[in-house]
């Protein structure tokens, strides 16, 4: 804020005073470069948008629904999208009725609802170490405070969140919620372990909290293993609210997601989404209905996994081949992401510029630790660039980070 612009400052509020901006949206301006390698656009790649279908579909719902689809609508969203989903819902183990679920203007809309729901200002929130940036600013916004828990290549570290539970018990506190991403997580790409699934539903009972599920990777598996982990949702519906998205399976641009909640917390947060946009849009909701009606989303998937995990493969062997020997990183069932973590010491914001100049780009990993760790880390996305690209993007930052280890 400029001094001239000072004079506003006392009519913001507490909460916008507060906000914090998203570090990896200021990349944005470097991602349209056409020079740049980008490893840091985590966005499903244009090449699995199924557009001549969705034109059809959407030609044809103008014309046969107009009256409705360019209408507006339930705030909770359409019954016949609502009763779809909650079938889905429930092929996955987690029964589901429509008075579950509330249609999403994108999946930051429910966290952002389900932060306004759930938390008052100096609630306790655990998060995973690393954990998204989008579902770390909407508990920020709340004014609740965030506490990290380990994680390894399993998933979240049970032992780490028992000792943060039984601190804060002898603190005379307690933790209002657990915020976690299970499959392929943004940004560590790891998933959590089946026991560790039952172990942190127990320890939701044990300790009296609420299970935040982020899934909107779900459908993006790379093995068959992971596809069948059960969710969160399924060994504990009543102590879990369930957010998924349609951005990674079919567009984002029709910003249509979805949560799954006890029906008291599910109607809550209808109120919440009242005051906040109307109702989703319509136009999209007939969309997305129409194309998981007609199975075009379920048939598409097995190419949309095949697509993302020859690019995994090509980042893996890049890694593999030429990052600095003191380096380590993850090696995702699904998703669209790796994280790699350099020697202590490094620190990937001080080294981006001149990766930058080099033509790669990639997301510092600092911004996703809520405890200010991660200097070493960065997140490297494998879903926009074609594998050729991502092998060469790999090749010129390992030589820059080997060239800096030697020297540090």
């Amino acid at each position: 804020m400029t001094k001239a612009d000072n004079r506003y400052e006392e009519s913001f509020s507490i909460m916008a005073r507060s906000m914090l901006p998203n570090q990896i949206r200021r990349l944005t301006p470097l991602l349209a470069r056409a020079d740049i390698i980008s490893f840091a656009a985590g966005a499903p790649s244009p090449e699995t948008f199924p557009f001549e279908e969705l034109a059809e579909i959407s030609a044809r719902v103008i014309r046969e629904q107009g009256k409705i689809a360019l209408q507006y609508g339930p705030t909770r969203g359409q019954s016949r999208l609502l009763e779809v989903i909650a079938a889905y819902m429930t092929s996955r183990g987690i029964e589901t009725g429509p008075s579950d679920i509330v249609v999403t203007s994108g999946s930051q809309q429910g966290l952002d609802l389900v932060a306004r729901v759930l938390l008052d200002p100096g609630d306790i929130v655990l998060v995973e170490l690393p954990s998204y940036v989008g579902g770390m600013i909407a508990i920020h916004n709340s004014r609740a405070e965030m506490r990290g828990v380990k994680q390894d290549h399993g998933g979240v570290v049970i032992a780490d969140l028992r000792a943060k539970l039984n601190a804060l018990r002898s603190e005379g506190r307690r933790a209002k919620c657990v915020y976690t991403i299970p499959n392929f997580q943004n940004p560590s790409g790891v998933t959590l372990a089946a026991e560790r699934r039952r172990e942190l539903v127990e320890l939701a009972d044990e300790y009296d909290f609420l299970i935040i599920e982020d899934d909107p990777y779900a459908e993006i598996y790379f093995d068959e293993s992971a596809s069948r982990l059960s969710p969160l949702a399924a060994l504990s519906p009543s102590r879990v609210i369930y957010l998924s998205s349609f951005s990674k399976v079919l567009a984002p641009g029709l910003r249509m997601a979805w949560l799954r909640a006890p029906k008291p917390i599910a109607d809550t947060i209808e109120l919440a989404k009242e005051g906040a946009d109307l109702s989703s849009s319509q136009l999209d909701q007939a969309i997305v209905f129409e194309a998981m009606a007609s199975g075009l989303i379920q048939r598409r998937l097995p190419a949309i996994r095949e697509f993302y995990s020859v690019r995994r493969r090509a980042m893996l062997d890049g890694l593999t081949a030429n990052a600095p020997g003191s380096s380590r990183w993850t090696e995702p069932l699904g998703g669209f992401f790796v994280l790699l973590t350099l020697a202590e010491g490094l620190d990937t914001t001080e080294l981006l510029p001149s990766i930058l100049e080099k033509g790669v780009a990639y997301v510092p990993g600092q911004s996703f630790y809520c405890d200010g760790a991660g200097a070493n880390t960065m997140r490297l996305a494998f879903s926009k660039e074609t594998p050729e690209k991502i092998a060469e993007g790999v090749g010129i930052m390992c030589q820059a980070l080997r060239e800096r280890s030697a020297t540090a």
